[in-house]
């Protein structure tokens, strides 16, 4: 009898379960449908498809990788930029992902303990504005070019300058036949040359800080008379004048895709000069470090900051050194970077920072 009741119904259990089997699943899919396509049109790259479908063009990997079957004309530059065939067509995966989901916060780096994960930030999408005083200190391989000094003022009392005081400045033959009422230069002050911090014999370059900014008011006369516009310290007599035209920009903070390291050369804010010549650097303060342009360096790279480790003793083997992991001591970002050398914001700081640290690129 139970025989017969199975037979029955098993045609009934069959009917109902074909359209499950039939309906696909998409939670359960091994192999994921595509959720659209592109057919690739003239001059269209792999850059530009992923910034319009999925509002960032860094994805463009995630793309590629997609879609096997996609090929390049091969012209020669970079993959992304490569013009692609037209007719071919793209699969477009996971739309519902924007950029701002993706890479919001960067992991922190090997070594740090776990009382320090207070200074692992969010990286911002958008720039950070930055006062173009920040911008003022340069390391050169030769002096800078001077094109005049300041001589005095039309209060012939008066020794230090602020803004609004009016200067008579003093420039170079060859130089004055081309200034004009009107043009503006920065007031510079040498602060000599700078040493290597690992090798005292081995000269970097030449520092200069730029202490103020002037605007040129009169040129009829052999002493060309300005007034200050700026000035970020007391301007003195003697001071230099060279070209500085400055303006507010935007750094969006930026990571890369190598590894990139260097050594902290010397301040740039805390000088001898200073009344807080015993303090070394600490937030919100300037370092040079010994990379450049030329060594891959660019504005708003994020680096971490560290100690070298000193050697120790193995307690078994006496004539054994063992290396320990470099301390971890904080964060910055390249404000500027020159030829060979760049200037460095210091954002986070779990001690003091000193000449002679290293300091290490937050990759991808």
């Amino acid at each position: 009898m139970l025989r017969k009741y199975l037979l029955a119904i098993l045609p009934a259990v069959v009917t109902a379960l074909i359209p499950c089997l039939t309906t696909p699943a998409g939670a359960f899919e091994l192999f994921p449908r595509p959720e659209g396509q592109y057919t690739v049109q003239r001059g269209d790259t792999l850059y530009g498809i992923a910034g319009h479908y999925y509002t960032n063009p860094a994805l463009w990997p995630f793309l590629w990788n997609q879609n096997p079957a996609v090929r390049l004309k091969g012209t020669g530059t970079a993959a992304e930029k490569q013009p692609l065939i037209p007719g071919t067509t793209v699969d477009l995966y996971h739309q519902r992902y924007s950029a701002p989901v993706v890479n919001q916060f960067y992991s922190p780096p090997t070594g740090i303990p776990f009382e320090a994960q207070f200074v692992i930030t969010r990286v911002p999408f958008k720039g950070i504005p930055y006062d173009k005083k920040y911008f003022r200190y340069k390391l050169t391989l030769r002096p800078n070019q001077v094109w005049g000094y300041i001589v005095a003022s039309p209060e012939g009392t008066k020794v230090h300058f602020l803004e609004r005081d009016l200067l008579y400045i003093r420039f170079r033959p060859s130089k004055k036949q081309a200034i004009l009422v009107g043009d503006r230069f920065g007031v510079y002050r040498d602060r000599g040359p700078v040493t290597h911090p690992l090798n005292p014999n081995r000269q970097i370059g030449f520092f200069s800080e730029v202490i103020g900014e002037v605007e040129i008011t009169s040129t009829g006369h052999d002493l060309i008379t300005a007034i200050v516009l700026d000035s970020y310290e007391e301007i003195k007599k003697g001071d230099r004048i060279s070209l500085f035209a400055p303006k507010n920009r935007e750094i969006v903070p930026t990571k890369t895709h190598r590894m990139l390291t260097g050594t902290i050369l010397r301040s740039a804010t805390r000088d001898v000069d200073t009344f807080y010549k015993d303090v070394h650097n600490l937030e919100n303060d300037i370092v040079f470090i010994d990379r450049g342009e030329c060594d891959g360096m660019k504005e708003g790279i994020l680096v971490n900051i560290y100690r070298p480790a000193l050697p120790i003793a193995d307690p078994y083997f006496s004539n054994r050194r063992l290396v320990t992991p470099d301390s971890y001591l904080g964060e910055g970002m390249v404000l500027k970077a020159f030829e060979k050398n760049s200037t460095l914001l210091i954002t986070r700081s779990r001690e003091e920072i000193l000449p002679g640290d290293i300091i290490k690129s937050v990759s991808d």
